[in-house]
């Protein structure tokens, strides 16, 4: 079957973050996004958390497409897992291209993988993810409704990197929860607070917001990616002496449940389950205050010196 890619957009977090998706005549998939100082985190640095988004239409797209373009077929569809493989470092600014196709897919389930590569050809990720067909469909929102995207505030401020460099990591992440020092634009524009910080540790909440909603109503599952990265990386943080960095290497993440849009307050805690000198291993989860687990996580994280 032919593809155009007129047939496939983004939903409101791809537009909201300017995600772009182009469809090939052998239904494989590019995805586009712009990265810059809007999307740093704390330490002024492009992370997996700024293009979470991406990696929801990067991640879960192509095996869908394939699908279409096989059987004309085009059920609703989900992420239940995605892991996302970091190589070298993401840029500052440009353009990220993901280059996607269908690994596998059948009636109930589909397999995608994707690089993404920065301007200069370098590889800064290897995305693979599983998606599920389910029942739910989309909602019925008026030409109007589906087109409304809210508009970005001005970004919050990040650390200066001298600053950060005279600091042990647990007092950077103290002072982002006391406000003290600015928890970064990403963190603004998902509304992440730290809640609680020790060493190896970080609990967080944030309330889902109306640009994170998926065509069904919930949080986009690279939205989700975004928030578990984020902390994830706070807490990595606290493991960081004096002039020492971290760095997130790889990521996965289960989607138990949906949070939905508008919902209650999704609690995030990351904790270290092993922490040496060059490499740490985290566990995180995203929860529903009464319990209720959304998503869990394991990441690796390289610690190093500053450079």
């Amino acid at each position: 079957m032919a593809i155009e890619t007129a047939q496939f957009t983004v939903d409101r977090p791809g537009r909201f973050m300017g995600v772009g998706i182009e469809v090939a005549d052998d239904a494989s998939v590019s995805v586009t996004q712009s990265v810059g100082s809007h999307l740093f985190d704390h330490r002024g640095q492009t992370t997996l958390a700024s293009i979470g988004v991406f990696t929801d239409v990067a991640a879960g797209a192509p095996a869908g497409i394939a699908r279409f373009a096989e059987t004309g077929e085009r059920p609703q569809s989900v992420l239940s897992h995605v892991t996302a493989t970091l190589a070298h470092p993401f840029p500052a600014s440009g353009a990220l291209v993901g280059h996607g196709s269908s690994l596998f897919f059948d009636e109930s389930t589909a397999v995608s993988g994707t690089d993404v590569r920065d301007e200069q050809g370098a590889l800064v990720a290897h995305l693979v993810g599983r998606s599920i067909v389910v029942g739910r469909t989309p909602m019925e929102l008026g030409a109007e409704a589906s087109e409304a995207v809210p508009e970005r505030d001005e970004p919050e401020p990040w650390s200066d990197v001298a600053i950060l460099a005279e600091l042990p990591g647990l007092d950077i992440v103290t002072g982002i929860s006391t406000g003290t020092l600015p928890r970064g634009p990403l963190a603004g524009l998902l509304g992440l607070e730290v809640t609680a910080a020790e060493r190896g540790v970080v609990q967080a909440r944030l309330s889902p917001r109306e640009w994170m909603a998926n065509v069904i109503g919930s949080v986009q599952g690279g939205v989700l990616v975004s928030m578990a990265e984020a902390v994830t990386g706070l807490a990595a943080q606290t493991l960081t002496g004096i002039d020492q960095n971290y760095r997130v290497l790889e990521i996965g993440l289960d989607y138990l449940r949906s949070p939905a849009v508008p919902g209650p307050v999704i609690e995030l805690r990351s904790e270290a389950v092993r922490a040496g000198r060059r490499l740490a291993s985290f566990e995180t989860t995203l929860c529903a205050t009464d319990g209720t687990v959304y998503v869990r996580a394991h990441a690796n994280v390289q610690l190093l010196h500053r450079a």
